[in-house]
């Protein structure tokens, strides 16, 4: 077994400070009510003194006992201090390899290290809270050293095989997106070798410092060479930002600060304050010019607040390719550095707003599969329709773009299941604001033509195109969304219809990969388009 390897020291700070953010409400919360310091007594200061001493001492020895090692084919990772925790990791079951750093390790200076395997949990299945830069990157590059060389090993493997059996190398599978899910983890049984264990051993003796200090492996050296990256520039980062129209991330960022500070508004804020605002805006304008100022208001607030989140989110965004692998970085506040290796991408997504579907740009997202299974990650926030393909020949090779029109559209006959229940919603609530607001109410009826017109575009956007063993889906919620999958990528598919959609020959399809929780789903699609896909999936001449 190799040396014990320690997180930073900072983990003891990191410790204290983690269970402060906690109790940072209450905090805040006790600051607002501006308490006598000078009447407390000494026993208070006492108890708060003891108990940031006693978390500190948690945290000294549950960092003490902390410890990861870096073996030949695995990293072991034991932790706990009342109950002992043991994980193993083979190299060749790693997926990816992110490093980030949210906001108490950016004020300690040091990163977090995470480590993913597919079937992983909600959490990473490994995660080193506290290194330091030097030592994450190079843990980074040795796992993706190993992972790479377990790649090989297993190419090799299938090769030696396909020779025995008289097949030819590179037989029947194909690599990157078009290679099964299985092949990641086909490679995870160790391999034996006296070669590569030295190659291994001669890797870690260098990365334990026999080799002149800071001085990286010679295996992973050879890869440094990095290709082309994609960056944004201010520019470009501020136009993604202002036509992603992301309102839901400005909701939940006002929604999470609305329940922090509920508790204490009441506070700093006279009694009944937000009702005189109110009742003073109203007075000093009519009902109907109140109720349109509110309204630009809210959407102005959410779009400017959009936009700012946006950008601390993807400041800084750059994807290149290092060596077999694709390093993708990105963050502000919070810095991410994730690597992965492409042929863990299940399927590409490109979403179109309105604004950039006007303008003939969109952003590409990658699904791979991570600890995360919410997330999908960002290739590029903001590129030209028109430069896609490249983009994916460059880095995930296997999928082409077809044209939007080889796509078999949703029929005519389709319409009025994309109308008929969001219409009815309309009506219903225009009847209500007009019973129950009288007059100006009847402002809501504006809903139904643009419910009309929503569910309309919804409806010509729908699509689906099978070629060369992969499927294209396209659909509208409020971004034009296309989903672009192989195969060998996709877990289930589903055929649903009514038996008045079975009268019509009216279907929906969905599919799902490894790596998403959710179903990826296109209604009223004619039957005689779905029939042939289904038949492909199934290799069944027979719809179930």
């Amino acid at each position: 077994m190799n040396d014990r390897r320690m997180l930073h020291p900072t983990y003891i700070l990191f410790g204290v400070l983690s269970v402060i953010k906690g109790f940072l409400p209450l905090i805040v919360i006790v600051l607002l009510r501006k308490p006598d310091w000078s009447n407390l007594g000494w026993y208070w200061y006492a108890g708060a003194g003891g108990f940031l001493l006693l978390m500190a001492l948690m945290a000294f020895l549950t960092w003490k006992k902390f410890g990861f090692w870096l073996e030949e084919d695995r990293i072991i990772i034991r932790s706990g201090l009342f109950f002992r925790q043991e994980k193993t990791i083979y190299y060749t079951r790693i997926h990816s390899v992110n490093i980030e750093q949210p906001l108490i390790q950016r004020i300690l200076g040091v990163v977090q290290l995470k480590i993913e395997t597919p079937g992983g949990n909600n959490k990473a299945d490994g995660i080193l809270e506290t290194l330091s830069k030097d030592e994450a990157n190079r843990i980074k590059q040795l796992l993706r050293s190993y992972s790479e060389a377990g790649a090989v090993r297993a190419e090799n493997a299938r090769e030696n095989e396909g020779a025995t059996a008289g097949i030819p190398a590179g037989g029947s599978e194909g690599t990157g997106l078009n290679a099964p899910a299985a092949t990641a983890s086909s490679a995870a049984a160790p391999a034996a070798g006296e070669a590569h264990t030295a190659a291994q051993s001669a890797t870690l003796s260098s990365y334990s410092g026999s080799g002149p200090a800071g001085s990286a492996p010679a295996s992973i050296e050879r890869h440094e060479d990095a290709g082309p990256a994609v960056t944004l520039d201010a520019g470009k980062l501020f136009q993604a930002a202002a036509t992603s129209l992301n309102f839901g991330l400005a909701i939940a960022f006002i929604a999470g600060l609305y329940s922090f500070a509920d508790d204490f508004l009441n506070l700093i804020l006279p009694d009944h304050f937000f009702e005189q605002v109110v009742e003073d805006s109203v007075s000093q304008m009519s009902n109907t010019l109140f109720i349109v100022g509110l309204a630009v208001f809210v959407i102005l607030f959410a779009w400017v607040l959009s936009i700012l989140l946006y950008i601390l989110k993807y400041s800084g965004f750059t994807m290149r390719r290092e060596g077999k692998q694709l390093s993708l970085s990105y963050g502000l506040l919070e810095k991410k550095s994730i690597l992965f290796d492409p042929k863990n991408v299940q399927a590409v997504i490109v979403n179109e707003s309105w604004l950039r579907q006007i303008w003939g740009y969109s952003e590409v997202k990658l699904q791979v599969v991570s600890s995360d299974k919410q997330e999908q990650l960002m290739m590029h926030p903001f590129i030209k329709v028109s430069e896609i393909q490249a983009l994916i020949d460059q880095f995930v090779p296997g999928i082409k773009l077809p044209e939007p029109k080889e796509l078999a559209p949703s029929p005519r006959k389709a319409l009025i299941y994309y109308i008929r229940i969001p219409l009815l919603i309309a009506v219903v609530l225009a009847g209500a604001c007009i019973v129950y607001f009288g007059a100006i109410g009847a402002w809501s009826l504006v809903l139904i033509p643009l419910v009309l017109w929503w569910r309309i575009s919804c409806h010509k956007a729908a699509g689906m195109l099978l070629q060369d063993g992969q499927l294209t889906l396209r659909r509208r919620t409020l971004q034009r969304i296309t989903y672009y999958v192989r195969r060998p990528r996709i877990v289930t598919m589903s055929v649903k219809r009514s038996d008045a959609q079975r009268r019509k020959g009216i279907a929906a399809i969905s599919v799902q990969v490894l790596g998403s929780p959710f179903s990826y789903k296109v209604p009223g699609l004619d039957q005689d388009d779905v029939q042939p896909v289904w038949s492909w999936y199934s290799r069944s001449s027979k719809a179930q």
